[in-house]
């Protein structure tokens, strides 16, 4: 069975800017760790570790006095941690970000430059023990089903990832419209691939 159809650059844009909105993601959810991270550590952790250090290293004289004065005072900041300072170290964590809304210039070029190969006609041809994609270059890859690792779709494309070597998976695409006059056909080869995929593989 065998599938054809067109991706164009106009798509290739759509799916960059997909794949560059989740990578914004991915940064502002690091970022907003880190600087967690770091808020905590100048906010929670020095403070209390601080005076542990000083006393240690440089007083000569260990009263019982002196630890509990210690002691009481870490209960009081990890007191005053808990229902203030905490709550302003997320709030800025959330603040700092929410500032990142883009991406640096070449880093979105990068991403459409990376997909231009894929502009142009491909064959897809099912067996039942292989696929095989022909790339608009005249590259074919053949792959047995079991290599699918996941399956995913948007309102153009499926997106079958495939796991090629050990540490090495490759994402196809398949349009969900081919370049054919015969619908029908290329719907129920969409019908076919899709239902050699097992369910725990198939997302959204």
């Amino acid at each position: 069975m065998e599938l054809q159809f067109l991706i164009t650059r106009e798509q290739l844009i759509t799916i960059a800017e997909r794949i560059d909105s989740v990578r914004i993601t991915n940064h502002a959810r690091l970022a907003k760790r880190m600087h967690a991270l770091i808020v905590r550590a100048l906010l929670l952790w020095g403070p209390l570790l601080s005076p542990l250090l000083l006393f240690y290293f440089f007083v000569e004289i260990h009263t019982p006095e002196t630890y509990i004065a210690i002691a009481i005072c870490a209960i009081a900041y990890l007191i005053a941690w808990k229902l203030v300072l905490k709550n302003i170290a997320e709030n800025q964590a959330s603040k700092f970000a929410g500032k990142i809304t883009t991406l640096n210039p070449t880093i979105e070029n990068t991403t459409l430059q990376k997909l231009a190969s894929l502009e142009g006609r491909h064959t897809v041809t099912a067996t039942t023990s292989t696929l095989t994609f022909t790339l608009p270059s005249g590259t074919s890859i053949t792959t047995p089903w079991k290599k699918v690792f996941a399956f995913k779709q948007d309102d153009d494309f499926y997106y079958l990832t495939v796991c090629r070597l050990m540490m090495f998976k490759a994402t196809y695409l398949v349009a969900k419209n081919g370049d054919t006059t015969e619908t029908a056909g290329y719907q129920a080869g969409l019908e076919y691939i899709t239902s050699r995929l097992p369910p725990d593989k198939v997302g959204r």
